[in-house]
């Protein structure tokens, strides 16, 4: 993805990780798992607007540093203002990850929710290796569509028997096939690590599962409704133009006019309902990521 198209995303990107993950289990990963017990020099692939580092830093031993690298200016200075008043080491890099050579040797390389989103993304994976010292770390934390998509539950709705899975796959697959991005890319990772020749691989998956709960707090409960049907454009119905741009989008992802015009009648029907039942619908979301690792 170009710099542009990921300057417009900062609320989305801080809308989608809300709740990713409970901080006493990146406790457990850093303490009981991936055993970091001194400090360490973390660079981030991908960062964003620093995420990665905002669970990290706060864990990890005193002395740690954290660099983050990222193509989007826009989301660098929002890193850059909130790291600007904390007590860590940081520093932010902008460069386009495919183009990236490390100009140090870091303890642990990690990415999260990137490399799905890139082209033979096997090849960030070998920089990954590349830029740690002997026995250092890689850490991949990525989704696999096909569970993300399918974890998704809505009382009064019954969401799979829309038929959006299949046609999600169909249009991951389609873009595979052209060159595209590999959205079964985090299910592989192990065995690209293993591959790559790191050694004690292992994958695990984050703890969190967001429960949408009209029963809980009440600004909660809104806050988290609204940023999830903003995110996915559950949040309002579009004009026939707006769904005839979008269905000609869909084609050229691989559908054919009748696919994608279910696509967009679905995502209809699901704006729908949740407008009409906003007060009173749970949501449960499983993301599914699965953090694999493995040392050098």
């Amino acid at each position: 993805m170009s710099e542009p198209f990921w300057n417009d995303k900062l609320e989305f990107l801080k809308a989608i990780r809300t709740g990713w993950c409970n901080n006493d289990y990146i406790e457990f990963l850093v303490e009981k798992v991936w055993k970091i017990d001194k400090a360490v020099n973390i660079v981030d692939y991908g960062c964003g607007f620093g995420y990665i580092g905002l669970l990290l830093m706060p864990i990890l031993p005193k002395g740690s540093t954290y660099t983050g690298v990222d193509i989007s200016e826009s989301l660098l200075s929002e890193a850059e203002n909130i790291f600007a008043n904390s007590r860590y080491s940081t520093k932010f890099i902008k460069k386009d990850i495919k183009e990236f050579e490390a100009n140090e040797i870091y303890d642990i390389a990690i990415s999260q929710a990137v490399l799905r989103h890139i082209p033979n993304a096997e090849n960030i994976l070998k920089k990954m290796i590349q830029a740690v010292v002997p026995n250092g770390l890689v850490i991949c934390m990525e989704g696999d569509l096909e569970l993300e998509k399918a974890g998704r539950y809505f009382n009064g709705l019954d969401y799979i028997g829309l038929g959006l899975t299949e046609l999600h796959r169909k249009m991951y697959r389609s873009e595979l096939e052209q060159g595209g991005r590999d959205y079964r890319f985090g299910i592989k990772l192990p065995v690209l690590m293993q591959e790559l020749g790191l050694h004690n691989v292992g994958v695990r998956m984050n703890d969190s599962v967001k429960f949408i709960n009209p029963n809980a707090d009440i600004k909660e409960y809104v806050d988290q409704f609204n940023a999830m049907t903003s995110t996915w454009g559950w949040d309002k119905q579009l004009s026939e133009a707006e769904k005839e741009i979008k269905i000609e989008a869909l084609m050229k992802k691989g559908l054919n006019r009748g696919e994608a015009e279910k696509f967009v009648n679905c995502d209809s029907e699901i704006a729908e309902y949740l407008t009409k039942n906003k007060d009173y619908t749970y949501i449960i979301q499983t993301p599914c990521t699965l953090i694999s690792y493995g040392t050098k």
